[in-house]
């Protein structure tokens, strides 16, 4: 299980509004029935900061996901979508869920 974190920092109001949409539009849709996912968009509009953070159980399925959203992609190529200004991948050693 591994985590891959792209955060986005500093972004204008347009590119805050163009990240999320591409998010909604392309990138949700892409994955929301991939296998071995868990995965947050989040959103920080006072200061411009948007943050990815998904959680994959396999290789495989992260190669597969983001095919799907290159996929995706490729139907509009001249859409506006920020670039993240980093990207990480984790191990996950170790995780909670809430029970109740």
């Amino acid at each position: 299980m591994f985590a891959v974190v792209l955060s986005f920092e500093g972004e204008s109001e347009e590119d805050l509004g163009a990240g999320i949409e591409h998010v909604k539009d392309e990138v949700i849709p892409a994955l929301e029935h991939a296998g071995g996912l868990h995965g947050w968009w989040l959103v920080d509009r006072d200061a411009g900061r948007r943050l990815t953070l998904m959680v994959w159980d396999t290789q495989e399925q992260f190669d597969a996901g983001m095919a799907r959203i290159q996929a995706a992609r490729a139907k509009d190529p001249d859409r506006r979508r920020p670039g993240p200004s980093s990207v990480a991948r984790f191990e996950v050693y170790g995780s909670v869920t809430g029970g109740g």
